[in-house]
């Protein structure tokens, strides 16, 4: 197999060290990257997807917790080289967004989600499992989705008892001073923790910890370095972040396993609207 270089794809900025961080893996160097992408290719779970002459190969490495390292092999005719790897967490709530667009890199091994939300408004996200789904769930008009930010920096803020703080969910390429560094899916969050809890990457023992943020526009699930997170969660405190915002698309059966009861935040009329007479 040909592998082509990861050098690009570890910029000297730090970036792709603060995301692998974020589940729990020092990414520093070219080395330690093709070394991960090592690791998924001979643990990850194997899928693929055809376009056209070329197949990708997905490889997802499953740890804890939804923990997931993702590696994407390029296959054409007589060329194959890792296209990619990145980390992945595989969150607990469901979304859906309506209408939506997939856009492919597939020499990049990506694949990129744009919807809109219940409410108006908009995601970008990357798509980290392209290659396990079935091509039918791409002809709905609406996706079931797991959305969760990737924290590179988070920080607790004081905020005054009776003070009122805004929510942001704002890409970061809108604004000024973090535009020019910024991946199209990278936001700036700030909300209001509803919930929290420790998580450890098993495999190095790294603390996390998972964050449900209130940011207005949205509740969002995030995942930080322990290290990197300034300052003490609980439940109430603000919290900025700027995350790398991934997710899964989802299948009926995924959804159905995931079911936990009726969902409070809706009235009991709203199920009876739904029922339907067939005769």
């Amino acid at each position: 197999m040909n592998e082509r270089s990861f050098e690009s794809e570890v910029p000297g900025d730090g970036v792709m060290v603060e995301l692998f961080a974020s589940i729990g893996f020092e990414v520093a160097d070219e080395d330690s990257y093709n070394l991960l992408a090592e690791y998924a290719e001979n643990s990850g779970e194997r899928s693929r997807v055809h376009r056209g002459d070329v197949t990708l190969h997905g490889r997802c490495w499953k740890l804890a917790d939804g923990l997931e390292v993702w590696s994407i092999l390029y296959e054409r005719a007589a060329e194959i080289y890792y296209a990619d790897c990145r980390p992945a967490f595989r969150s607990r709530y469901v979304h859906h967004v309506q209408p939506w667009e997939l856009i492919e890199y597939d020499e990049d091994g990506e694949a990129i989600v744009r919807g809109l939300l219940p409410g108006g408004a908009e995601v970008i996200f990357e798509l980290q499992n392209l290659t396990e789904l079935n091509p039918c769930v791409f002809r709905e008009g609406y996706l079931h989705i797991a959305l969760a930010g990737l924290a590179y920096n988070a920080q607790v803020q004081a905020v005054a008892e009776g003070e009122f703080t805004s929510t942001r969910f704002e890409l970061a390429e809108r604004l000024p001073g973090l535009a020019e560094e910024a991946c199209e899916n990278d936001y700036f969050i700030r909300g209001r923790v509803l919930a929290w809890r420790d998580i450890q990457n098993p495999v190095t023992q790294s603390e996390l910890i998972w964050l449900y943020i209130d940011c207005g526009k949205i509740r969002l699930e995030v995942l930080a370095n322990r290290r990197t997170l300034g300052g003490r969660p609980q439940i109430g405190a603000t919290i900025a972040a700027s995350v790398w915002l991934q997710g899964h698309v989802l299948e009926e059966t995924e959804i159905e396993a995931r079911y936990e009861g009726v969902d409070r935040d809706f009235e009991p009329s709203d199920f009876w609207t739904r029922l339907r007479r067939g005769n």
